[in-house]
């Protein structure tokens, strides 16, 4: 048994044979003891005076014969544990070599049959499960690489042929390079994919937020008098500052698009979309410029509107007064309607002023093509026809008064 070649074909077998080997040594220690009780006994034998049975030299060359035989035994005991020890360590590294080719195998399949997702949800959680097997494939390379390790220790020892041994270490080798390239392909694969995700769903944000923009700067809604269209003209700044903001998000679409994979790049769909976006930006743009001037020009018209009726009130209160009014005929009531007229003269350069603005206004809103040009020219037209008529009535009332201050000065004279 103990000079036996036989160290096994596998691990399994090995182990067998090294529990066999345990027993073995056990039976030896065992033995040991009682040969050397009957060696301590023989040797008794020699030591005796008088008669002896046994020449005392035959007695003591019997006990260094059993004695060197035990210890050859033991020596063959020892060896051949050390033998099956090394044989169990080369099966380990063999079966560890096996069991992580298998490990390849299965993640070479996986990667195989993977895809990189259909949308950024589904990219996202293929991306999570990448990285829990690039965590796995850390862990799984400290092992191979002590495997390895171990490998290179039974070649250092020339227990065993190294054919095999090489040979297979550098196959685990191959495969492992082999899959850490498509793992890293794979992982390139992946970002790809959710940058391009990534920059399409935010494309779909930017223009759902033209869509509603653009609803917003089209609204037909320009308010119903001067406050209202006051803070519809606030709230569309705020928007227009808001397109504005958004005008380096649309141009950064097409260095963004730029840094795509070409595959994803290079599709009819994102490129039109990218033109989709551009040109809806421009038409909101657009709408948000000509809307603002149409609030302006709102806003114009109902402050024009506020002004016309400042003025057409003082027009109604001055007119009734000079259609009421009778020229008197003593001198101090002349006087005191002459003075009277001084002060509408200033009140007259004040409001003729104002009118001149509103003239001004609708002349400019006129030639803006102002959908409304026709009502407000004829506001104007009313508002200048009843200031001619108080500029009629003032200067008949003055021509009155003149007549009679000069009847009452000639009167006074003579």
């Amino acid at each position: 048994l103990l000079v036996s070649k036989d160290v096994g074909k596998h691990l399994l077998e090995v182990e067998d044979l090294l529990q066999k080997q345990g027993l073995l040594e056990a039976d030896i220690s065992d033995q040991t003891e009682r040969v050397q009780a009957l060696n301590a006994a023989a040797l008794k034998f020699s030591e005796l005076e008088g008669y002896q049975p046994c020449d005392p030299q035959i007695i003591c060359n019997r006990v260094n014969h059993v004695q060197t035989c035990l210890e050859e035994l033991g020596e063959l005991a020892a060896k051949r544990r050390k033998e099956l020890e090394d044989s169990r360590q080369l099966w380990a590294f063999f079966q560890e070599m096996e069991e992580a080719e298998a490990w390849i195998r299965e993640k070479e399949q996986i990667l195989a049959a993977k895809t990189c997702g259909r949308d950024l949800s589904s990219v996202l959680t293929l991306t999570n499960k990448h990285k829990s097997m690039l965590g796995e494939l850390g862990s799984r390379r400290a092992l191979l690489h002590h495997s390895m390790k171990r490998g290179e220790q039974i070649l250092a020892k020339k227990r065993f042929s190294p054919g095999g041994i090489q040979e297979k270490m550098r196959e685990v080798r191959l495969r492992w390079k082999k899959l850490e390239e498509v793992t890293g392909l794979h992982q390139q694969r992946l970002q790809e994919a959710l940058n391009f995700f990534q920059f399409s769903a935010e494309t779909d944000d930017l223009v759902a937020w033209l869509q509603d923009t653009y609803r917003i700067v089209s609204s037909d809604d320009f308010g119903h008098d001067d406050y209202s269209t006051q803070a519809l003209l606030r709230k569309h700044r705020a928007v227009v500052e808001e397109v504005e903001k958004h005008r380096a998000a649309v141009l950064a679409l097409r260095k963004q698009l730029a840094l795509l994979a070409p595959e994803h790049r290079q599709g009819v769909d994102v490129q039109i979309r990218v033109v989709e976006v551009e040109q809806l930006y421009g038409e909101v743009a657009e709408v948000a410029v000509l809307r603002q001037q149409w609030l302006q020009d709102a806003l114009a018209v109902y402050r024009m509107f506020s002004e016309v009726h400042a003025c057409e009130v003082w027009v109604d209160e001055k007119e009734q007064w000079l259609e009421r009014m009778v020229v008197p005929e003593e001198l101090d009531e002349v006087e005191v309607i002459q003075h009277r007229f001084e002060s509408l003269d200033q009140e007259m350069n004040s409001v003729m002023g104002r009118i001149l603005d509103v003239n001004q206004v609708v002349q400019q809103l006129v030639d803006g093509g102002h959908p409304s040009s026709e009502e407000v020219r004829s506001c104007q037209d009313h508002l200048n026809s009843r200031w001619n008529r108080v500029v009629e009535l003032v200067e008949h009332k003055k021509t009155q008064l003149s007549s009679v201050l000069k009847i009452q000065n000639y009167l006074l004279e003579c």
